[in-house]
């Protein structure tokens, strides 16, 4: 647990966030009679970005997956690889809910949670050391500053070699879960790699279903160094960094090319 909390502080930078501005609103006259406008925060994490809403009064409901994909469109809503909820729990600090740029849930987001994490602390809804839950998982989060370490859940349903791999110029890697399924495949040239072609082949394999999976193109630069792209299910396309996706490819990469951590994992964000 602790090698993994490392790795993601390792692959940790800055959260930029929109919350030292008034916050901007969406328009809600459809959710719940008598609103107009529901307030968020855009948050980035690593790249990956986000349309925060503190739901604790329980306006959504969560089932609103047509509003979800508008407000994540690039180019006519807010833009955003997903949507993060923010909700009461008796037994912790909050409840983090995810949904995908499709709209629909997931169940987690590793960066997601960092972000949380950090707006959670800076509205005092948190203390620096916190605890939260995640489809009913529990996970723990450090903000110093503005570097989030994440513990993350134990990884389980590994499978090394499934063979799926077609591809005869990439390396197979496996399969495991961590938090979200992900597949890993190793690959000698990364920036040209079809991310984004293989990605929509493998993300619904039948081995991967009903599911589906997140699929992770990775190449090794030493003994405990990794480069990545990820094609993220539920966002469709390749995006410029993946929690989870980090995690995953570590492990399976010390399993399958013995790497040593703690691990140092460049995304497309930091290229």
């Amino acid at each position: 647990m602790e090698d993994r909390e490392r790795r993601m502080d390792r692959v940790s930078r800055d959260l930029h966030t929109s919350m030292s501005r008034p916050a901007l609103h969406i328009p809600a006259t459809r959710i719940a009679p008598g609103v107009s406008q529901i307030p968020f925060t855009k948050l980035s994490a690593t790249g990956n970005d986000f349309i925060l809403i503190d739901n604790r009064e329980g306006l959504l409901r969560g089932d609103e997956a047509a509003l979800f994909q508008r407000l994540c469109q690039r180019r006519t809503g807010i833009g955003a690889d997903g949507i993060l909820l923010i909700e009461k729990n008796p037994s912790c600090d909050f409840t983090m809910r995810y949904f995908n740029a499709d709209g629909g849930e997931s169940e987690m987001c590793g960066n997601g949670a960092r972000a949380t994490a950090y707006f959670a602390f800076h509205r005092r809804l948190a203390q620096p050391i916190m605890d939260f839950e995640v489809w009913r998982q529990p996970y723990r989060a450090t903000v110093a500053g503005r570097t989030v370490r994440l513990r993350m859940r134990k990884p389980f349903g590994l499978k090394l070699n499934p063979g799926v791999l077609e591809e005869t110029d990439m390396r197979e890697g496996g399969f495991i879960n961590t938090g979200v399924p992900h597949y890993v495949i190793f690959v000698d040239d990364l920036e040209s790699a079809p991310v984004i072609a293989l990605g929509r082949k493998y993300r619904h394999h039948d081995l991967f279903k009903p599911a589906g999976t997140n699929v992770n193109f990775v190449k090794m630069i030493g003994r405990s160094r990794l480069q990545l792209r990820t094609y993220e299910r539920g966002v469709e396309e390749e995006t410029l960094a993946c929690g989870t996706g980090t995690v995953a490819s570590a492990v399976v990469a010390h399993l399958q090319k013995q790497i040593t951590f703690p691990v140092a994992v460049t995304t497309r964000a930091e290229n």
